[in-house]
């Protein structure tokens, strides 16, 4: 994947990871305990109710992305071992049916990249499930999933304005970068203690609708620490490369991160931690708030982190007419009125 087109690596992909008779990955017996050595002893909350989490891993008209068994097996044993939710995985569409799909509390899709289905029931069940209450995550090429292959042509746009993103440009698939914590309290970022870190993966640039009026930014490339090679121009006008985000989708949790290119990422163990972390948020476990990042002002932080229902109280009216009352509130950042 170039920057200015994707590039299919199934050579490396497929190398990285063997295949059964019927074609679904598995990690390498080596790989498996680093996966099993790494996964966290226990579950950030404890789940409200079972949970269950569809694992969907479905890949047309690309190879598949070598770190796919990994993720699945990760996930599987995490929650297992933490009893924070039951994994069922996946690649036949026809389990996005809506009978299907409500047994369900979030769908993760691992790194799914080109045309899904095109089934317009199965596109609309997705969407319905997600708006009424259900959680979404995506990794890295969830970024290009329901697009044409080769070239990752748009076919549903609905999809990308409910992820958050669009695209898959990037530079070299082990390139290092400083990621910064843009929101070093958010609760599904807790694994990382309020700092930043160095790290090794195939990082994807995004264009829209990624926007930080749209999704609240967990994680960043930190641009003064990390600058661009010599003679590469920049993806982005704003210079601003976020890796990972939250939103709401109507009454549904989103999550998406990009770090998840490498397999070794699922046998990182803070990794891991901040990956189930995200689980528990998108099954709806963990409460996060979701306030998209350009809209953030102190009081709302202040709200976040207190609990406080800030307002312009009645006797505020005694001074301001009812809609001058509603400006300043806006002004101030606050979320209420009474």
């Amino acid at each position: 994947m170039r920057r200015s087109r994707l590039t299919l690596f199934a050579t490396a992909a497929f190398a990285a990871f063997a295949l059964r008779a019927d074609g679904q990955g598995v990690p390498r017996p080596e790989d498996r305990q680093r996966i099993e050595a790494a996964i966290p002893a226990k579950a950030l909350v404890s789940p409200q109710k079972p949970r269950k989490l569809l694992i969907f891993d479905l890949n047309v008209g690309y190879g598949g992305h070598g770190s796919i068994p990994a993720a699945n097996l990760a996930f599987t044993l995490m929650g297992q071992r933490t009893g924070a939710f039951e994994a069922v995985v996946s690649r036949d569409p026809s389990v996005f049916k809506p009978e299907s799909l409500r047994q369900f509390d979030a769908v993760f899709l691992n790194n799914t990249v080109g045309n899904l289905f095109e089934d317009a029931a199965l596109r609309q069940s997705l969407i319905e499930f997600v708006y009424g209450g259900g959680g979404l995550m995506g990794v890295h090429g969830t970024s290009v999933a329901f697009t044409r292959w080769p070239g990752a042509h748009e076919d549903w746009p609905e999809f990308g304005l409910m992820l958050g993103a669009r695209g898959a440009s990037h530079l070299d698939a082990n390139e290092q970068v400083f990621i910064k914590l843009d929101d070093p309290d958010h609760p599904v970022n807790q694994p990382f203690g309020g700092k930043g870190f160095e790290y090794r993966d195939e990082f994807f640039r995004f264009h829209g609708p990624y926007s930080r009026q749209r999704v609240r930014v967990l994680l960043s490339m930190d641009m003064e620490k990390t600058p661009l090679p010599p003679g590469t121009k920049p993806f982005r006008a704003d210079n601003d490369y976020a890796l990972a985000w939250v939103r709401h989708y109507g009454r549904g949790r989103v999550f998406y991160c990009t770090i998840a290119h490498n397999p070794r990422v699922f046998w990182d163990a803070k990794m891991l931690e901040f990956y189930l972390a995200a689980a528990q948020f998108a099954l709806g476990d963990l409460p996060a708030p979701t306030v998209p990042s350009a809209k953030l002002t102190p009081a709302l932080r202040a709200q976040e982190k207190l609990g406080w229902r800030l307002g312009i109280e009645a006797y505020t009216f005694h001074k301001f007419t009812f809609f001058e009352a509603i400006e300043k509130t806006a002004q101030l950042g606050l979320a209420y009125m009474g």
